[in-house]
Formats: C-alpha cells, sequence, structure tokens
C-alpha cells in the first residue's frame, strides 16, 4: 500500500554490506532481538536503542553500542541515537493490548513521528518501521488479506491497532512528501526465541499454566519472529519505498495450534471448539468484572470478540518481492516454549 504512483525503488543490494551502521529502535523485545543478530551476521555495525534502565538480556554477550531512548519524552535521545547510522530499524512498540492507551498513541504514533523527524534530520539512508498486519483487512483462510485491504471496523477503539495504523500512513506521508526512503513491514503474530517479556509467547503460556481444554472458533496468522527479522533485513536491498509487506507465516485455527504447542509442551491437547456465542458471553462477563474490581480480566469482551474472528493473511507479496522464507511453525512453538522455560514463565 502506498500513497506514491509509482514508489522509488530501493537503494539496492550494493548499498547494504558489511561495515555499515544500523540502529534498532526496541533492540530488546522479541523482534528487535533477532534483527540485531540478523544484522550482526550480516558484517553490520548496530547501535541498539533501548529504554533507560533497561537490562536487556536477549542482548548480553552481543557486540553492539548500546544506547538509552524513551520515545515519550521529550529528550528522547533520538537525534544522538541515530547520529550517523546508514540504516534505521524501528521496532519499539507498545504491543500489550492492556496497555494505557495514552502509552499506546504516545509510543506507536508520536514516537514515529519523532523517528522519522530524526532520521531526516541525520539524512538516514533507509527507515524500515515495523507496523502491523492488522492495518489491513483479514480474510477467511481460503482468502487471506493482503497489503491492498482497508483497515478493519472491528479493531477502531483499540488503542494498539489504531496507534500502529496512524504511525503506518504518517511513514508513507512522509515518503510522498519529505522525500523519506522508508518501506514498512508488517508482522503478524510473532512466536519465537527470546520472548522474555513474554509478548506473542503469553498466548502460549496461558494455554500451558491454565491447562486450557476448550479453545475459541477463530484463528490467525503465526510468525516465526526470525523468519520476520529476515524480512526486515531484506527490504534494505529489495523493499521499495512508500510500501509494505506482510511478514507472516502460517494460517491457523486456534484448535490446530494449541494442538501443535500441546505436543511440543508435552501437556494435554484442548478438547473441543467452544461456540463463538458462548466465548462472547465469558467475554462479556470479563468485562464487568473488570469494571467492578478494576483488575485485568483473563479475557474481557473485546478480547472475545477478536479471538472468534478469522484474522488470516497472505505474505506473498514479502516471498515474491524480498525473498521472505518461512519456516515450519512448529520450530516457532519449540523455540517459545524454550524461551518461557528460560525465563522462568512455565515449568
Amino acid at each position: 500500500m502506498s500513497l506514491q504512483a509509482e514508489p522509488p525503488v530501493g537503494r539496492g543490494e550494493k548499498a547494504v554490506g558489511p561495515g555499515r551502521l544500523a540502529a534498532v529502535t526496541g533492540a530488546d523485545g522479541l523482534l528487535g532481538s533477532h534483527l540485531v543478530r540478523r544484522l550482526l551476521d550480516s558484517g553490520m555495525q548496530v547501535r541498539v536503542l533501548v529504554e533507560p534502565g533497561s537490562d536487556s538480556p536477549t542482548l548480553e554477550g552481543l557486540d553492539v553500542e548500546k544506547r538509552a531512548c524513551d520515545l515519550r519524552a521529550d529528550d528522547s535521545g533520538l537525534a544522538e541515537g541515530l547520529d550517523g547510522c546508514d540504516f534505521v530499524f524501528h521496532c519499539a512498540a507498545v504491543t500489550d493490548m492492556w496497555a494505557d492507551p495514552r502509552a499506546a498513541w504516545e509510543v506507536n504514533l508520536e514516537g514515529t513521528r519523532k523517528v522519522l523527524d530524526a532520521c531526516l534530520e541525520n539524512g538516514t539512508g533507509r527507515l524500515v518501521h515495523v507496523g502491523s498486519a492488522s492495518s489491513f483487512a483479514f480474510g477467511p483462510i481460503d482468502r487471506p488479506g493482503d497489503e491492498t485491504g482497508p483497515f478493519p471496523e472491528v479493531y477502531r477503539g483499540t488503542a494498539y491497532m489504531e496507534s500502529k495504523h496512524e504511525a503506518m500512513k504518517l511513514v508513507f506521508e512522509c515518503v510522498e512528501r519529505r522525500g523519506m526512503d522508508a518501506v514498512v513491514i508488517a508482522p503478524t503474530f510473532m512466536l519465537g526465541a527470546y520472548d522474555r517479556r513474554p509478548s506473542g509467547g503469553e498466548l502460549i503460556r496461558q494455554f500451558i499454566k491454565r491447562g486450557l481444554s476448550y479453545v475459541s472458533p477463530g484463528g490467525r496468522n503465526f510468525a516465526n519472529a526470525a523468519d520476520v527479522a529476515d524480512a526486515a533485513v531484506l527490504a534494505l536491498g529489495k523493499g521499495r519505498a512508500g510500501e509494505a509487506y506482510i511478514a507472516g507465516g502460517w494460517n491457523m485455527r486456534y484448535l490446530d495450534f494449541f494442538e501443535a504447542v500441546a505436543r511440543t509442551a508435552g501437556v494435554d491437547p484442548p478438547r473441543r471448539i467452544l461456540p463463538g456465542p458462548v466465548v462472547m458471553a465469558a467475554g462479556a462477563a470479563g468485562s464487568v468484572f473488570a469494571g467492578i474490581t478494576r483488575k485485568r480480566a483473563v479475557i474481557d469482551w473485546k478480547m472475545a470478540r477478536f479471538s472468534c474472528c478469522d484474522t488470516y493473511y497472505s505474505s506473498d507479496r514479502a516471498q515474491q518481492e524480498l525473498g521472505m522464507t518461512l519456516t515450519p511453525i512448529e520450530r516457532a512453538i519449540e523455540d517459545s516454549v524454550e524461551s518461557l522455560r528460560e525465563y522462568g514463565y512455565i515449568d
């Protein structure tokens, strides 16, 4: 999706090589931790921008330059952090669906605005902005969504989805009106190693810890964070400025996904799919509980609604234009389970 009729072609493979300096915001997150390793493997120098005070355990032992950066602060440290960089990967985002909506908008949208301004100020060669596949309409498993679809109505009012969509639009506007060389990688639901918070692995943790016997009727696209990181690096030389590329993996019903998780983790698989109305009733009860107690419910009405959707996506454009490859989803599940154990979230 682009705001340009004929977006300029990227700078080409020759512009991407050893000795170049790349900055990565949100470098100690799930995707950032994979991305930093891919860049180092390619011979690049890497400067990581992380939240002030973060111990960043996923980056321990790596030969990187570390800088503190607070995207919510007026003096964010971005201008200095991006100074002299050939490339920038903007991964930092508030992805927690239960996070304070103000934080999501301040980081995901206004933080992106600051990154764009700093890149233009410093003459950065190319920005790879990490968006979200949720910015595009999803589809059924036989007709999955792609980069041509509009923002889904079901996501309106959800701070994470809306703020990421607006941030992507801001990147495209910057390409069209200010001559920015930027491309968007839009991941689906990521799993994998280095999930220290956890992020995508929380879905697996909840299933294992609660011993869930029933699952919702929907499904989604699950991606290996390592594959998404590869796509982001490929986008430096092969991506077209002003374009978005959905970086996904495998479309699976929740029943099939959790059966695969059960095989990997050695736990009992789910027994059946709950009817949609039952899931929605549980979500409504959760919302009432949260409203009364001011505590986060395991599932609320909004999450119940999402879990009943078939949010399937196609990564054909990323595979055809960037050369993105997809590893078996079982590998991502194995890495995610191992990561949850490593960081003490499951036994």
